[in-house]
């Protein structure tokens, strides 16, 4: 059951579509390019990273278990070579960043090849570092976690035209956040 998509959601270019399922997992898929050989297959996509996004809580206070479902995803507008979106289950909000990396640093100075520092008295020259190609790594590093903003379950979120700020709401509350600002959200309609 953990496996069942609770919800689904194109980023604004429509060439990544995230999906969320109940075990809290988030899959990003992308759209394959088109190609020469298969002209119309322009409706293909294939996995581009998966990422536990939220794992099962219990809140002590209320004896309650929050699951780790993810309720809604939305992407944030895209400003530079990486990719945002938030992710919420009943009572937490999280930011995520997802890079790609293509290349890797060698060369340093102060490390050897195995990544170990190499003792400063046997450091004679100055080495530039220089970046080599490797495989291709998505990489997906949590950013923000947005939490205590509802009593009741999240049921959605939005994020506002100015890239900054976003709405949650649950069954009574909509609640209006900053993406700087973890620990306080205005509250707009209760």
């Amino acid at each position: 059951e953990a496996d069942i998509i609770s919800t689904v959601e194109f980023n604004h270019t429509g060439e990544l579509l995230a999906t969320g399922d109940k075990g809290g997992r988030v899959v990003i898929f992308q759209r394959e390019p088109e190609s020469k050989n298969a002209p119309h297959s322009q409706g293909e996509y294939d996995v581009y990273s998966t990422f536990q996004s939220h794992e099962p809580e219990f809140d002590y206070l209320k004896s309650l278990e929050i699951e780790e479902k993810i309720n809604k995803i939305k992407w944030l507008p895209q400003h530079n070579a990486a990719h945002s979106l938030l992710s919420t289950n009943d009572k937490t909000i999280k930011l995520w960043k997802i890079t790609e990396r293509d290349k890797r640093p060698e060369g340093y100075n102060l490390k050897d090849e195995e990544g170990k520092l190499k003792d400063l008295s046997t450091v004679t020259s100055l080495q530039v570092p220089v970046l080599k190609p490797m495989d291709l790594m998505v990489e997906v590093s949590p950013r923000r976690v947005f939490a205590n903003g509802h009593t009741y379950h999240i049921n959605s979120i939005s994020v506002n035209s100015d890239c900054e700020t976003y709405m949650s709401a649950d069954d009574l509350r909509i609640n209006l956040w900053h993406l700087a600002v973890t620990d306080r959200s205005f509250n707009i309609v209760d």
